[in-house]
């Protein structure tokens, strides 16, 4: 019979960062301690530190490293939309004067851009606020969890002044 002495190691490793005291877990995949704000993506399968979320349009996750150029692709396409919408109802008012069922095509593309202006102005704005809120869509998704169980959020962490408990 062979035993092994191999322990896993603990959970979870409380660390103190800006005079919080901050619970960091272990990662079994990655096999590392997350820092405070990582967490693992299961489509991806490694740890991404300021995870947001995974995109399926752009088929990676959106973290630290890339959330500026994809904030920067949401605004980029918002002023795309609504230029494209603007250019729409340029173009339906001046074909105007050639009757209902000529201007049809264009009338079908008025309504999927009003659609698609809504939507991705909807998706910006709530990335601005993000932005503005210091907060990731994931933990902007879990705070609500949190508020309802503990009645208010802990401030986030920041990364300065990582120092180990023990």
């Amino acid at each position: 019979m062979g035993t092994s002495t191999y322990r896993p190691p603990a959970r979870t490793m409380e660390v103190v960062i800006n005079k919080y005291m901050v619970k960091l877990k272990y990662c079994y995949t990655c096999k590392m301690f997350r820092p405070p704000r990582t967490s693992h993506c299961s489509i991806c399968d490694n740890c991404v530190e300021r995870f947001d979320h995974h995109c399926p349009w752009v088929g990676n996750c959106v973290g630290k490293r890339n959330y500026r150029f994809f904030y920067a692709f949401i605004l980029s396409l918002s002023f795309l939309t609504a230029f494209i919408f603007a250019c729409v109802v340029t173009h339906l008012t001046l074909r105007n004067s050639r009757g209902f069922l000529d201007s049809l095509p264009t009338v079908l593309e008025l309504v999927i851009c009003f659609f698609s202006v809504w939507s991705i102005f909807g998706l910006s704005g709530f990335h601005t606020y993000l932005v503005a809120s210091n907060l990731t869509t994931n933990e902007d998704v879990s705070q609500g969890r949190w508020e309802e169980k503990k009645g208010h959020p802990p401030p986030p962490p920041l990364l300065t002044g990582l120092t180990t408990n023990r």
